[in-house]
């Protein structure tokens, strides 16, 4: 039977078993304001009160278990504690019927880029020297629960791939999203790396972000969601993404991921990077459309959201960095703000953000109801300049394909199709569409990716 308060209230029948393997009683869990659902409680331990770091895996607790579940990932963090020295959160325990996972807090915070640079530039190298000392991990010794071993070097991009297909997503009208998908699918196979140096144990989602550090050094890296075996510059992609978003290294991460390969002793391939760094993006692109093509309430949807859009646009960028393009100018919406016609959406987006946030306590509530003031904001462009934004879209697939369609669920249909044949040309035809309509809807998303404003990809040569 469906709870229709799951993911705002935790499931009480786990806290016996919580407060059982703590020793002590256990405070009303609070959830915290991230991507992937997770909680915070305060154990009453003998040795005074400490807190306690709760993640649940709701799809494998209603029998829907996937392949990067939280019992893979609790299993890995167990074994990266007790045999090696990489610092991470502790597994305090495990429960099968609630698939919960009791993780310590450790010391620290996770904004790097928040910190002043030369404490930045301390903790990136503190970090490089770890994420070497993982790629050393002979995994050939290793017997990991989860844990597949590519058999090919081409394995080593494609089992990825396959691991994160959504089947859930057939069931939509393809949407931009869906052409993008389509296309850095095929523009992965036609290019994916034919040798590998060595076969590592990746973190698969590595950088700022994913790591708490204090007093210039890492305290423990954390999230091994997307943990498995491939090729070192696949973690040093991921790197170039999470510094992206969290940056950390003074807009040039050459001489870390310098510093990391010479005591990894790898050879760093700029190009084979970039390849990964477009590999994570694809990933993105594949699977937050089933965060936001049907979405959960309860969840973070304006997070969700602007996510979507910012990793689109930003995977084209990375295709063109591997291309060696530059985004080229494409006709704009000519967004103004303060219309009449929007001026319901604009006094509801403001009694949510004057009227009701200020006044809410709790502050995974409070993150909501300013989400929803963006997302009322974004509703409104939509309302107002999305048609002229389906226009200019349908005209180019119209180009690209030598056809006229009615509609753009046919046209975009017609294209993702096209994609199963695109030559050297037809990559870059489509790149440049792409890349027009990602930039068109981080127009109509403002109000959603104000907070990612700064982001830069960071300078590796």
């Amino acid at each position: 039977m469906n709870n229709p308060d799951a993911g705002l209230v935790f499931p009480p029948s786990a806290l016996p078993w919580i407060e059982q393997v703590g020793g002590g009683p256990v405070s009303t869990p609070e959830r915290m304001v991230v991507r992937r659902e997770a909680w915070r409680a305060q154990l009453a331990a003998p040795g005074g009160p400490r807190d306690l770091f709760l993640r649940i895996d709701r799809a494998s607790a209603a029998g829907k278990p996937y392949s990067r579940n939280l019992s893979r990932e609790t299993s890995l963090i167990s074994w990266l504690a007790s045999s090696t020295t990489i610092p991470t959160q502790k597994i305090l325990g495990w429960n099968d019927e609630h698939c919960v996972a009791i993780q310590s807090f450790e010391p620290g915070r996770a904004d790097l880029n928040n910190a002043p640079r030369e404490e930045q530039h301390a903790v990136m190298l503190h970090f490089m020297e770890i994420l070497a000392d993982l790629h050393r991990i002979d995994v050939h010794a290793l017997d990991l629960p989860g844990f597949e071993m590519p058999a090919t070097p081409e394995e080593h991009s494609l089992l990825e791939l396959r691991a994160v297909e959504d089947p859930r997503l057939a069931r939509f009208a393809p949407d931009a999203s869906s052409v993008l998908s389509a296309f850095g699918q095929r523009w992965l196979l036609n290019h994916v790396p034919r040798s590998v140096e060595r076969t590592v144990l990746l973190q698969g989602d590595t950088g700022p972000g994913n790591f708490m550090f204090l007093d210039g050094r890492v305290t423990a890296v954390v999230d091994w969601e997307w943990a498995h075996y491939g090729d070192p510059m696949e973690d040093i992609g991921n790197l170039w993404l999470r510094d992206f978003f969290t940056p950390s290294c003074g807009g040039d991460l050459t001489p870390y991921v310098r510093h990391y390969a010479e005591r990894a002793g790898v050879t760093l391939d700029r190009q084979k990077a970039i390849y990964y760094f477009v590999h994570q993006l694809v990933r993105s692109v594949m699977t937050i459309p089933g965060l936001t093509r049907r979405p959960d309430w309860k969840s973070t949807v304006a997070l969700n959201l602007g996510y979507q859009a910012l990793c689109d646009i930003t995977c084209c960028e990375a295709i063109g960095l591997w291309h060696g393009l530059q985004e080229q100018p494409t006709e704009p919406l000519p967004i103004v703000e303060g219309s009449e016609a929007g001026e319901l959406y604009q006094t509801l987006a403001t009694q949510l953000e004057k009227g009701v946030a200020p006044k809410v306590t709790d502050p995974f509530a409070a993150t909501m109801a300013s989400g929803a003031a963006g997302m009322v904001r974004y509703l409104e462009r939509l309302h107002l300049f999305g048609p002229q934004a389906d226009a200019l879209e349908l005209e180019g697939i119209r180009q690209l394909l030598g056809s006229a369609h009615d509609s753009l669920e046919p046209a975009r249909r017609a294209l993702i199709a096209a994609t199963g044949s695109l030559d050297a040309q037809g990559e870059l035809a489509l790149l440049r569409h792409s890349w027009g309509v990602a930039r068109r809807n981080m127009q109509l998303m403002g109000p959603l990716v104000e907070r990612w404003n700064w982001c830069r990809v960071p300078r590796l040569d």
